[in-house]
């Protein structure tokens, strides 16, 4: 997005604000219409399937529509929509599988700071077409929060602090959750390390 595209989004997202405070009842409908597709891209990014993602992009409004009357304007739109997304996306995910359990959220020092395998990264290896279908069954494994987190950071850009903002938790639970989905995806891709290091 160029400065000016982005400043005109500032713009839209300032009179929508605007229009929230104002308690107009119609917001909603440019509001779907504004953010229909950034929400959908995120939440295909964390589904993984078009009807999941669409399920809930559908949810992600109607709670929109319900909350309005809590939004008090001290975050952008959009940044309020992405955390309505991930933090219903981990809701679903939970409730449909027991596998996903609650993070516990303590931060490790010395497991955040021990040993990353540096000559094995599946942030870069994302970029490789051949092995992006086994990626995404990794991501896949991924616990919601942590995939919610990876998929805004590598996928989106944000920053730890700006990731924090959105799914409402500290810098350090950020940074831990991203760390494990890392890890993780490291152990769930051991077969191509193995494969390099008998080459």
């Amino acid at each position: 997005m160029g400065t000016r595209d982005a400043a005109t989004a500032a713009e839209v997202d300032r009179q929508l604000v605007e229009r929230v405070l104002a308690k107009d009842p119609t917001v909603i409908e440019d509001i779907v219409r504004t953010y229909k597709r950034l929400v959908y891209h995120l939440a295909l990014e964390l589904c993984r399937n078009h009807d999941d993602a669409e399920d809930l992009v559908q949810e992600v409004f109607v709670r929109a529509w319900k909350s309005l009357d809590t939004f008090r304007g001290d975050a952008r739109l959009s940044t309020w929509l992405h955390r309505i997304t991930v933090n219903l996306f981990i809701n679903m995910r939970r409730s449909r599988s027991a596998q996903f359990h609650s993070e516990q959220e303590s931060f490790d020092e010395e497991y955040m700071t021990g040993g990353r395998d540096t000559e094995f990264d599946p942030e870069q290896m994302y970029h490789s077409q051949q092995i992006q279908a086994d990626i995404e069954q990794a991501l896949n494994k991924l616990s919601p929060a942590q995939r919610a987190v990876f998929v805004l950071r590598h996928y989106h850009g944000l920053s730890i602090k700006e990731i924090a903002e959105h799914m409402h938790n500290t810098d350090g639970t950020v940074k831990v959750l991203l760390f494990r989905a890392i890890r993780n995806l490291q152990r769930y891709l051991s077969f191509y390390r193995d494969d390099f290091g008998n080459r």
